[in-house]
């Protein structure tokens, strides 16, 4: 299947390119900048693994939010998580978290402007007015104030400009009336000092109709699972000689639905997962309205009988930067508080919900060295306080708090010799990381403290081969820290601890600039070796929890090219391959990873058939390709784009298991048209998603077979304005 999806639409476009060629002048790829090691390089020059997206790009490739940025890197897997409206499941190399309660740490950190973003909750982000968006793939933390062991999303935001006057926006509209506003207005104060506000206001209808049953039947929910978002944000920079202060604010409140949850596909009365109704053969008892919030105790409102989904997210944070040369160094210091409220009502198998009240503050400075000679370095230290309060029932009401306080210094040198570069980096972090839980209808209750010290770091060699090829390897250590489950069904697993996880990734890649820089091609090959591994899953006799695995193994390949055959044409494909497996665990390990049994040989617990489930949110190949071809008309430009995207079956549950845990991702293509007046101030877009209109889900729960359905074919227009 995806051999002849290939081959088709890279031939395709060969053919296309190909008939360009005679035309047109040759072509030559934009040089792309990375602070990916703390300073402004060309992106081909840096020896790690990364995807570095422009302004550009985001706006041609219709990437939106976080979530859209999947189809775009090699090996992301990145979906909303189950039930939630704005929390994200982002997993990057068969690694990640979908747990958003308690004291659980991302596997795989968001940084907006240099801050680190504590909570999955409110991380599914609208982006608006960036920069650009870097995905680092590995363990980060020789160079970043908090340690990420499977990879780090740096977003960064345009920045005020003390140069002219600017205002840019864009008004959007399209089916189940969907209409956005956004847009940014730069203000220079004086010739040391300017302004940039830019704000963002999208709403739209939701794709789902519930119709409940029984007792419940003849009252009907429309167009459940709506957006409502407005978010604010301004910033304030001003020089003082060498120096550079960078005051940013920010403020964004989501009312947006979660997504409701459906019957499988195959198992559904209709088998459409867009209308909502209880399994075949189950009847709704009355047990208050349909929708009624969700609460505690509330075992008789299955799928289908309940229609009772809202969210309420507000966000806000303030960042200073402080930034300047002392001599032969850069000095920056990054000052940040940020605070999180989360008030949701949904469905997770049963009525769920959630309140969360979280604030966190960071501190991170940095010296970066600006030697003429072989041997530069940037070293650093970073402080990182979180507090957190969550009340969520789930069939039962549970409260949890938790404290977190992290201390790490760290740095990273290299030294040239000729054309190799040695690099090294090493990191000490300390954590105090408090849990304090009770069960509130058992009165059971648990308090410990995870915490405790890691030593991270890494190595690597890159060789310039000659100004247009490089080849690298590298080998990294990092860690995410101990955990402790959100959950408490029983005496035996009762907010249960978890050990600190640890991973090495070996990593052997090169880039590469040819035929006069109209083609790029970057390759990377990794090994992972996980040690301890936090799964969270149902375990027997204990329900649902937390618990390590000893040993898991993933490897894979990951490609990016660039083709600009003439200044008119061009085409990006990217290619991620996994081979993800456990490789050593125990006899109890097993149980909770086949839910005891369920997908194993007459239902019975062995290791042999854990061993051969496959890790969720990993499938063995990814791929999409993407074309933009600009026509002239007149005194204006037709800009052409799209893209398809290819994705192997995988697995959403760690147990493979039932119907709703496998993933089908169907081959994805979306298109824009824009027309851009050279000498206007105007433009205009038409788009379209999911062109096929496809029904697919990447999230599902092992509790009623229930499936959170992605987004179908949705098309519009967009008005942009630009001063």
């Amino acid at each position: 299947m995806l051999t002849k999806s290939l081959t088709r639409t890279a031939s395709i476009a060969a053919l296309a390119g190909a008939m360009l060629l005679p035309t047109h002048a040759f072509g030559q790829i934009d040089e792309v900048i990375t602070t990916a090691q703390r300073r402004t390089q060309s992106a081909q020059d840096v020896p790690v693994s990364l995807t570095v997206l422009t302004a550009e790009d985001l706006e041609i490739r219709q990437i939106e939010d976080t979530l859209d940025l999947q189809s775009f890197v090699p090996n992301l897997n990145l979906g909303t998580n189950t039930g939630t409206a704005n929390a994200a499941r982002i997993f990057l190399r068969g690694i990640g978290e979908d747990e958003s309660r308690g004291l659980v740490e991302p596997a795989v950190g968001t940084y907006v402007d240099g801050v680190y973003y504590g909570r999955l909750v409110g991380s599914l982000f609208d982006l608006v007015d960036l920069e650009q968006i870097e995905v680092l793939r590995g363990p980060q933390g020789t160079l970043y104030g908090r340690n990420s062991n499977g990879g780090a999303i740096k977003i960064t935001t345009k920045k005020p400009d003390t140069e002219a006057f600017a205002a840019n926006g864009r008004v959007t509209y399209g089916n189940n009336e969907r209409f956005d506003v956004k847009g940014s207005v730069n203000m220079p104060i004086s010739d040391t000092t300017a302004l940039r506000v830019s704000g963002l206001y999208k709403s739209r209808d939701g794709f789902f109709d519930i119709n409940p049953n029984g007792t419940l039947g003849g009252t009907n929910f429309e167009n459940v699972g709506d957006l409502e978002t407005i978010a604010f944000r301004g910033s304030l920079s001003h020089d003082v000689g060498d120096w550079n202060f960078l005051l940013i604010a920010d403020y964004a409140d989501d009312d947006s639905d979660p997504i409701p949850s459906s019957i499988v596909d195959s198992l559904d009365a209709d088998g459409d997962i867009f209308t909502v109704e209880p399994a075949p053969g189950s009847s709704c008892v009355d047990g208050g309205p349909a929708d009624r919030e969700a609460g505690s105790f509330q075992f008789t409102r299955p799928v289908g009988c309940f229609a009772g989904f809202f969210n309420e997210t507000k966000s806000q944070g303030v960042s200073g930067q402080i930034t300047g040369d002392v001599g032969q160094f850069t000095i920056q210091s990054i000052t940040s508080f940020r605070r999180l409220d989360d008030d949701l009502s949904s469905h997770i198998g049963f009525p769920y919900r959630q309140n969360t009240d979280q604030e966190q503050i960071s501190q991170e400075v940095t010296a970066s060295s600006n030697f003429d000679g072989a041997f530069n370095f940037v070293t650093g230290a970073y402080y990182f306080k979180e507090d957190l309060n969550l009340d969520t029932s789930f069939v039962f009401p549970f409260s949890v708090a938790a404290d977190v306080e992290s201390f790490a210094v760290f740095g990273q040198g290299e030294y040239s010799v000729g054309d190799i570069t040695l690099t090294g980096g090493l990191r000490y972090t300390d954590e105090d990381r408090e849990f304090q839980g009770i069960a509130r209808s058992s009165n059971l209750t648990n308090a410990v403290d995870v915490g405790g010290s890691n030593v991270s770091y890494n190595a690597k060699i890159d060789y310039d081969v000659n100004d247009d090829v490089m080849i690298y390897a590298s080998y990294a250590t990092g860690f995410k820290g101990g955990a402790v489950s959100p959950d408490c069904f029983g005496p035996a697993a009762c907010f249960q601890p978890v050990e600190e996880e640890e991973v090495g990734t070996i990593e052997v890649g090169f880039k590469s600039r040819l035929a006069d820089d109209r083609v790029r091609l970057n390759g990377t090959y990794f090994f992972n070796q996980y040690d301890n591994l936090q799964i969270a899953a149902s375990v027997p006799g204990l329900g649902f929890t937390r618990f390590n695995v000893d040993e898991t193994e993933i490897s894979g390949f990951e490609f990016d090219f660039t083709l600009a055959p003439t200044e008119r044409f061009q085409l990006n494909a990217n290619l991620g391959l996994l081979d993800a497996k456990y490789t050593s665990l125990t006899l109890a390990q097993a149980g909770g990873l086949t839910n005891n049994g369920v997908p194993c040989a007459g239902g019975v617990v062995t290791i042999d058939c854990a061993l051969g489930l496959e890790l969720k949110n990993a499938p063995s190949y990814k791929a999409n390709i993407s074309a933009q071809y600009t026509q002239p008309l007149g005194n204006a430009d037709l800009v052409i784009s799209g893209d398809i995207s290819f994705e192997d079956d995988s697995f959403n549950l760690v147990a493979n298991s039932p119907a709703s845990a496998a993933t089908d991702i169907p081959d994805l293509a979306n298109a824009r048209i824009a027309y851009k007046p050279n000498d206007a101030f105007w433009s205009v877009a038409l788009w379209a998603r999911n062109l096929t209109d496809k029904e697919y889900y990447r999230a599902g729960t092992a509790t009623g077979n229930a499936v959170y359905a992605a987004e179908p074919l949705t098309y519009g227009v967009d008005f942009g304005f630009n001063f």
